[in-house]
């Protein structure tokens, strides 16, 4: 994930080739949200074109969403996270340092989000869930292969139509799916732009810091140059995390922990 995709700051190293972006998640909450973004990020790079590869990836995404909405209840996590960020906002109004324009704007965003995600009527991923060539590939999207044209011919009836008829076909399912789309990357774009990056050291490939109950943090970021020969793996606990770096010389061989220092960028988000 580059920078720019995953939604955020410039790098400290632009001189070196675009920034690379690894994430961790310090709840379920968050883990979600970022599996939502994967997903709307395939559906978009798909529907962008009009091949029926994409067409048939933009599906699979999309069917992928309406179940996820079911199995997690993501739709009630969304609207809670929104309302801690609304009222942790709301807390800062008594700081005189607050920037109170950016804040009211920040407030409004929400204000807008909350009625349409509680709404009786908003249901999320019924539209693909109620659709019947949708629910055939969903039948069908756990055996290898499973899609084929001989086991949904009505998919390959579909993915034969004007690539017009496709696109206004995807546009009506993800209009079903769009307000979890704005949530989920409004959360995650507040949540990103909390921290302002520090440049740290991982000595002989290796870095911990404690994490300080007092300050919020859901995401912790580790940026590093495009150029860079290694990536990081990060865990975290409640109390700490750690990053360990690893080189691999190609993807047939086993990645190890590099032994020289690295320094990377690193960002603690949370709101």
């Amino acid at each position: 994930m580059t920078l720019e995709d995953s939604g955020n700051q410039a790098g400290l190293f632009p001189e070196v080739g675009f920034p690379v972006v690894y994430e961790q998640p310090l709840n379920e909450r968050i883990r979600n949200c970022l599996r939502l973004e994967h997903l709307f990020v395939g559906i978009k790079s798909n529907v962008s074109n009009d091949t029926v590869w994409s067409a048939r990836s933009a599906l699979t995404r999309m069917v992928e969403i309406s179940d996820f909405l079911v199995r997690t209840d993501a739709k009630g996590e969304l609207i809670k996270e929104l309302e801690r960020e609304i009222a942790t906002f709301q807390g800062f109004r008594s700081n005189p340092g607050v920037n109170v324009d950016a804040l009211d704007k920040t407030v409004a965003t929400i204000d807008n989000l909350l009625p349409r995600l509680k709404a009786p009527d908003c249901q999320p991923g019924n539209r693909l869930r109620n659709d019947e060539l949708a629910n055939q590939v969903r039948q069908r999207s756990n055996i290898p292969g499973g899609p084929c044209s001989f086991d949904i011919p009505a998919l390959h009836f579909w993915l034969s139509i004007e690539p017009e008829q496709r696109a206004e076909q995807m546009a009506e399912w993800m209009d079903d799916l769009k307000i979890i789309e704005t949530a989920t990357r409004t959360i995650l774009s507040l949540i990103r732009g909390s921290s302002g990056p520090k440049t740290v050291t991982a000595k002989d490939g290796f870095y911990q810091q404690r994490i300080d109950s007092t300050i919020p943090c859901q995401i912790i970021r580790v940026v590093l140059s495009q150029t860079h020969d290694s990536y990081p793996k990060i865990s975290a606990g409640k109390h700490r995390f750690t990053i360990r770096f690893y080189s691999q010389e190609n993807t047939g061989s086993r990645a190890v922990q590099v032994e020289n220092d690295i320094d990377f960028e690193l960002h603690c988000c949370g709101i």
